[in-house]
């Protein structure tokens, strides 16, 4: 009888050590087309799936916008599951800590072996957004994609205030989009033109790392922040502001967890559909190669961001800003009405539509509009 039972354990045991070694990863390729299939291959007893467990440890340590998006798979898992213990383990403790969905955060290297680590990188390009990607990962589909993050009131006011007397729109730039790959940085050149231009109408609120070997900028309104916020700062600047401008980073998850839109340049690096929001204006450039997830330097000296022009950025922004203003995007956190002596500016990319912007690849006569 005790060799039966014995017999029977070691069979269960490599069962699920087969299913986890060979069927289980199939998930990943298919989740980056159809949440259903994935869903379906990982979880074929719907029952075993994660987001139904009494306890659910999530582990995504690095990168703030891949841990702001595990954030909608884990509002609707409460939402499904009330009483589930949500734990997540993370280095960004600040931006989720106090989210009513979830019951803990800890440290990455308190997280218990049984910890689920959301992933999407082992199935690139993905064709979905990346927060539906994560949710198939608990079993769950994931519709609302907007991420959450906590933001201090008080801080957030206290920027406002200290902004008070600069001229509308705020305009938050974030030109880094940190050390993962350097295929998503708008050339400098570009930026210093951007930012005089638009320091001249409104205020530049620049964040970030420091900028080495970049001189200190004078005139206009521009105040420089980069190397000088922690994670609540960050976020509570981004939340005091009108318009923020910058590479797809975290900084446009924060955004839109905030409510504040954004001018996302995207370039060729990611498409858009894997990580955009509603309301922002994402400048895609469909290069033969893109998207092309790569992460040596680019062969090509990055020809999809330096298609992308400081007028067409400042059009966007002033679009965006003119939307707000006129009340469009009304009850938008950070966001005000105001007065301001911002005008339109006669470029062809001032009569795109919000959404997709995408840059028109070489030969082609003109921009579509998606």
């Amino acid at each position: 009888m005790r060799l039966a039972q014995l017999a029977a354990r070691a069979g269960r045991f490599l069962w699920w050590r087969t299913y986890m070694s060979w069927i289980y990863p199939l998930g990943d390729p298919l989740s980056a087309r159809w949440g259903w299939a994935a869903r379906l291959v990982r979880w074929p007893l719907p029952w075993l799936a994660p987001y139904r467990r009494s306890q659910l440890h999530l582990l995504r340590p690095a990168a703030l916008g891949d841990v702001l998006m595990c954030t909608p798979a884990l509002r609707e898992l409460k939402r499904r599951n009330p009483s589930c213990q949500v734990t997540v383990y993370t280095k960004f403790p600040d931006a989720i800590a106090g989210l009513p969905f979830i019951d803990r955060v800890g440290r990455v290297d308190e997280s218990p072996g049984d910890a689920i680590w959301p992933n999407y990188e082992r199935s690139l390009p993905p064709r979905r957004h990346i927060a539906r990607i994560f949710g198939d990962h608990l079993g769950l589909a994931v519709h609302d994609i907007r991420p959450s993050c906590v933001v201090d009131p008080a801080l957030r006011d206290r920027f406002r205030a200290a902004w008070q007397d600069r001229p509308r729109p705020w305009i938050v730039v974030s030109r880094r989009a940190g050390g993962w790959t350097p295929n998503k940085d708008w050339p400098d050149e570009l930026w210093d033109e951007l930012i005089d231009r638009m320091a001249s109408r409104g205020t530049v609120i620049e964040v970030g790392v420091e900028a080495a070997g970049l001189p200190p900028r004078s005139g206009g309104s521009y105040v420089d922040l980069r190397g000088q916020t922690t994670v609540p700062e960050l976020i509570a600047a981004i939340a005091a502001s009108d318009v923020l401008v910058g590479p797809i980073t975290g900084t446009v998850h924060i955004a839109a967890a905030m409510g504040v839109p954004a001018v996302v340049i995207y370039g060729g690096y990611e498409h858009p559909n894997c990580s955009s929001y509603p309301g922002n204006i994402n400048l895609y450039s469909p290069v033969d190669c893109a998207p092309c997830w790569l992460r040596d330097p680019c062969p090509f000296g990055k020809k999809c961001l330096h298609q992308i022009t400081p007028d067409q950025v400042e059009a966007a922004v002033h679009r965006l800003w003119a939307a707000n203003r006129s009340g469009s995007s009304a009850g938008t956190p950070g966001v005000r009405p105001q007065s301001s002596s911002w005008e339109p500016f006669p470029t062809a990319s001032s009569a795109h539509t919000q959404g997709l912007l995408t840059m028109p690849s070489k030969g082609s006569e003109r921009a579509h509009h998606h």
